[in-house]
């Protein structure tokens, strides 16, 4: 059960209604997680929905690197929902399990691809430290290049936001999907 009640389209302002219409014809997904605090807000609503559409289609990061980002910030945020949202869209996007565990265990995966390093390095030390110091400035830049590493700063910060509003809201994921937090 969630903090905040979600709002049936009924209840809502014509505002509301529009970005609700909008999310259903676009995702189908609507009045789970985060998207309940995001129907009392519908700027930020429809805001998070064009970001969260250009990160899964047009980013410059791979699918399993902007799911791994996002994991990153679920587990930062000990945010439940996102962490297990996330988790089972890495497995299904190719994350092998082992990066998904050991994320959740606070370890450092072992990678076979230097780019995923890079973006795991860069967003841990992103969420630790809120930048990046001389060494992982470069270290990203020159695996990842300026406009990735444009893209996984965005990630974090949409991922953070997402994040926030779950633990707001007392989001809690069903039990079925694949992952869940440890302690």
């Amino acid at each position: 059960m969630t903090r905040i009640p979600a709002l049936d389209r009924e209840r809502m302002d014509e505002e509301q209604k529009r970005v609700y219409d909008a999310t259903m014809a676009q995702t189908g997904r609507v009045g789970r997680g985060p998207a309940v605090g995001y129907a009392y807000a519908p700027g930020m609503w429809e805001t998070n929905n064009a970001a969260t559409d250009y990160f899964e289609n047009r980013c410059s990061l791979t699918l399993p690197q902007l799911r791994l980002a996002a994991l990153l910030v679920a587990r930062r945020w000990n945010a439940a929902y996102p962490w297990a949202a996330q988790a089972r869209m890495a497995l299904e996007a190719g994350l092998d399990r082992s990066v998904v565990d050991a994320v959740n265990a606070r370890e450092r995966p072992d990678f076979a691809s230097r780019e995923d390093a890079a973006v795991h390095d860069a967003a841990r030390e992103l969420l630790e430290t809120g930048t990046l110091g001389d060494a992982g400035f470069g270290a990203a830049q020159e695996t990842l290049g300026y406009r990735r590493l444009a893209d996984l700063v965005g990630v974090i910060g949409h991922f953070c936001k997402t994040a926030m509003m779950a633990n707001v809201v007392g989001a809690e994921p069903p039990a079925e999907w694949p992952s869940h937090l440890e302690g």
